[in-house]
C-alpha cells in the first residue's frame, strides 16, 4: 500500500514540474503536425481527383482499326475506345490521337462480359466489346501518313497475286509472291511498307479471302511445294487453310462488336467461301476446340446469321 502511495506521488510531482509553457509547445507541436497532415492528405485527394478527371474528359491513345464513320483507339493501358461519326480519311491507322470525351463512357455488355468470365478458365479469351465515346474533338498529335493507301495497296498486291498464279511464265515470281503472302498474314511480314497491323480490320478480311484462293491455286498448280519451302525455311507453310479460316473467324467476332455492316458482309461473305474451299463445320469445331466460347460466334458466321 506504501509502494502505491509513493508512485502516486511521483506522478503528482511529475506533472507539479511542468511549466505551463511546455504544455504550450507540446500542444503547438501537436497542432502543427495535425495541420501538416491535413494538408497532406487534401493535396493527394486533389491530385487523384485532378487525374480521374483528365481521365476521363480526354482519351489519348493510338488508332487501331477504323471503318467509314469511325475509329477504334487503344491507350497506353490496352483500353480500347469505339468513337463514331468520325472523318477518317485523314486518321490513317497507327496514327496517335487525342479525343475530347462528350458523354460518359459506354461499358461494354454486362452479360456478355460476365459470360466470356465464366468461360475464361477452360477456354481462350474473348474478345471484348471496345468502350464507345462521344467526341467531335478528335485531333491527331502523330499522324502516320505512310500508311494512308495501306489498304489498298496491300489488297492490290493480293488481287495481282490471285490473278497470275496460272501464268506459268510466272512462276519464280508466283512462287516469291506466295512466301510474302504468308509471312505477311502469319509471320509478320512486310508487303510494300506494310505489315498486318497497318491494316483496317475490313482490308484483313478481304486479303483473307483471297488468300484462300492463292493458297489453293499453289496446291493446284505447284504441288509440293509447299512441303518443300517449309522444309527448307524452317516455317511452315502447310495446313494454311486452316490458319486462313481460323484468323478470318477471329477478326470477324471481333469486328461484330461494333460494325454490323462489315459483320454481315463477313458472313456473307463466308457462305461463298464455304462452298468455293469446301469449309466445313467439322473443321470448324476442330479450331474451336481449344476455345468453346467461340462456338456459338462462330456458328453464326459460318450459317451466315446477320445482326
Amino acid at each position: 500500500m506504501n509502494k502505491i502511495k509513493r508512485i502516486l506521488k511521483q506522478i503528482i510531482d511529475f506533472f507539479k514540474g511542468i511549466r505551463v509553457s511546455t504544455i504550450y509547445k507540446l500542444v503547438g507541436i501537436a497542432l502543427l503536425f495535425a495541420i501538416l497532415f491535413w494538408v497532406y492528405t487534401t493535396w493527394k485527394s486533389n491530385q487523384e481527383f485532378s487525374k480521374k478527371t483528365q481521365a476521363d474528359t480526354y482519351i489519348n491513345g493510338k488508332v487501331t482499326n477504323k471503318g467509314e464513320d469511325y475509329i477504334i483507339v487503344e491507350d497506353e493501358d490496352k483500353n480500347e475506345y469505339y468513337i463514331p461519326n468520325t472523318n477518317t480519311e485523314d486518321i490513317p491507322i497507327g496514327s496517335d490521337v487525342n479525343a475530347v470525351v462528350e458523354e460518359k463512357i459506354e461499358e461494354p455488355n454486362t452479360n456478355q462480359k460476365e459470360e466470356n468470365e465464366k468461360t475464361t478458365e477452360e477456354t481462350e479469351e474473348q474478345p471484348q466489346p471496345p468502350k464507345t465515346i462521344t467526341s467531335s474533338n478528335v485531333t491527331v498529335t502523330n499522324e502516320k501518313t505512310e500508311n494512308k493507301n495501306a489498304d489498298a495497296e496491300v489488297i492490290s498486291y493480293f488481287q495481282e497475286t490471285d490473278k497470275e498464279i496460272e501464268n506459268t511464265s510466272l512462276k519464280e515470281e508466283i512462287k516469291t509472291r506466295f512466301i510474302s503472302v504468308v509471312d505477311f498474314l502469319f509471320y509478320d511480314g512486310t508487303i510494300k511498307g506494310y505489315k498486318l497491323d497497318d491494316l483496317s480490320s475490313k482490308a484483313k478480311l478481304q486479303i483473307l479471302k483471297i488468300a484462300l484462293s492463292i493458297d489453293s491455286k499453289i496446291e493446284k498448280y505447284f504441288p509440293g511445294y509447299k512441303e518443300t519451302i517449309t522444309s527448307t525455311t524452317g516455317k511452315i507453310y502447310t495446313g494454311l487453310k486452316t490458319k486462313i479460316v481460323e484468323s478470318y473467324l477471329k477478326v470477324t467476332t471481333k469486328i461484330c462488336n461494333y460494325d454490323p455492316d462489315t459483320c454481315n458482309q463477313a458472313k456473307q461473305d463466308f457462305q461463298d467461301m464455304k462452298k468455293a474451299f469446301s469449309i466445313t463445320w467439322e473443321l470448324i469445331k476442330d479450331l474451336a476446340s481449344s476455345g468453346i466460347a467461340n462456338l456459338k460466334d462462330w456458328y453464326e458466321i459460318f450459317s451466315g446469321k446477320t445482326n
